[in-house]
């Protein structure tokens, strides 16, 4: 069977594959009313054994990824050095992970110079969207091999390559659901979480935003900077992204130890700086409803994301014209924040369960909304809803 949530491999363990049916009980540590009642059970449902990624969730497990990315001005090309540690779950003569190749005719996609495990060159394919590898010999049930992959091209979608409503030139991952294979080698897909870290090196007229801890900006002598971020807790793909922008950055406050910052294009500064502040009285208002927050920071980021807000992992992504001036996009917030614990720390094992993760964070955002406006404004956000 597989349960419809899944947190990191340590938090909300899956149970084996074997079991035909499972009922995870999900309780939340929290003395709130609502809370108790609206979670204290989750029950998952039969498993379906058509759902394709299942073969490998059983064959590959993928711990980290490291992703050093360089990026130019001149084109759209990035080049590319994934590092990825994999524990093999059985005894496997090839694997595959997620990644667009580059086709005859067509500008976008990527092309795989090398593969290495433990440095060493081995065989590998790229074809229909999928890296074929095969290990340098028999693997053994548990054991762990790292593996270099070498790659360069232009990203057809996934990392948004654009310039930005001032004619900026801008950078942005925009992985939900499953677009990350086209700019990064991945399982792409919510049912293997691993930590990751981005060192990305770009002209150093730019910021760069990533999920995870800043351990190192350096300008380096030929006009670049290299930036690197690292995060600690396992995350699903579609929630790992960089943005790499002129930005202006500001320490919006501090919510029970986590910094809550705000990354707004220069020209919109100080309409952005006051809009995005609102995310300390919500962060302190769904950290007291909820739990400690499951990540080291949130960064709240003016961006070119296709969506109105992409809740990636603690540095969430709102579309450009969410800055206004006015403060008028309190309840998006609410909604990308509440993503962080629904949809990001327990997250769906399987995509027919995506509705867990806007099931909450619908639902929570009206609370959120109920708490600021009254009984009044959450009534009629349930009737709207509802339609």
């Amino acid at each position: 069977s597989m349960p419809f949530l899944r947190c990191t491999r340590d938090y909300i363990c899956s149970p084996s594959n074997s079991i035909s049916h499972q009922i995870i009980l999900f309780q939340m540590a929290t003395p709130n009313r609502f809370l108790s009642s609206l979670l204290a059970t989750i029950i998952c449902v039969t498993f379906l054994s058509a759902q394709e990624h299942l073969p490998r969730f059983e064959e590959i497990d993928v711990q980290h990824y490291q992703f050093s990315l360089e990026l130019n001005d001149d084109n759209d090309i990035i080049k590319g050095t994934a590092e990825i540690k994999i524990t093999f779950l059985k005894s496997i003569s090839e694997f595959h992970l997620d990644l667009a190749e580059k086709k005859a005719a067509v500008k976008e996609g990527m092309t795989v110079s090398k593969v290495l495990e433990n440095g060493k060159p081995i065989t590998f394919r790229h074809s229909e969207e999928k890296l074929f590898i095969q290990p340098m010999d028999k693997v053994t049930t548990g054991s762990s091999r790292n593996y270099t992959i070498h790659y360069s091209g232009a990203p057809g979608d996934g990392l948004i390559i654009a310039k930005n409503k001032h004619d900026d030139r801008t950078f942005f991952g925009d992985n939900w659901p499953d677009r990350a294979h086209h700019w990064l080698p991945t399982v792409d897909h919510p049912s293997d979480k691993a930590t990751v870290e981005f060192i990305v090196t770009a002209p150093d007229h730019y910021q760069v935003i990533a999920n995870g801890h800043q351990f190192e900006e350096t300008n380096l002598k030929d006009g670049t900077k290299l930036t690197h971020w690292k995060e600690s807790v396992p995350l699903p793909t579609k929630v790992m992204v960089i943005g790499v922008a002129r930005f202006a950055v500001q320490l919006a406050g501090d919510s029970n130890g986590t910094p809550v910052t705000s990354w707004i294009y220069p020209q919109d500064r100080e309409a952005g700086f006051g809009d995005y502040s609102l995310a300390v009285r919500v962060l302190n208002y769904y950290t007291e409803k909820i739990g400690p927050y499951p990540y080291e920071k949130l960064a709240n980021v003016q961006s070119k994301t296709r969506y109105g807000g992409m809740e990636n992992a603690g540095n969430i992504f709102y579309f450009e014209g969410s800055v206004t001036g006015k403060k008028d996009h309190e309840p998006l917030i609410a909604h990308e924040i509440v993503h962080q614990w629904f949809g990001n720390s327990a997250s769906e094992l399987s995509w027919h369960h995506v509705w867990l993760s806007e099931g909450f964070a619908t639902y929570l955002t009206n609370l959120y909304v109920e708490d600021q406006l009254g009984e009044e404004a959450f009534r009629e956000r349930m009737l709207t809803e509802k339609k």
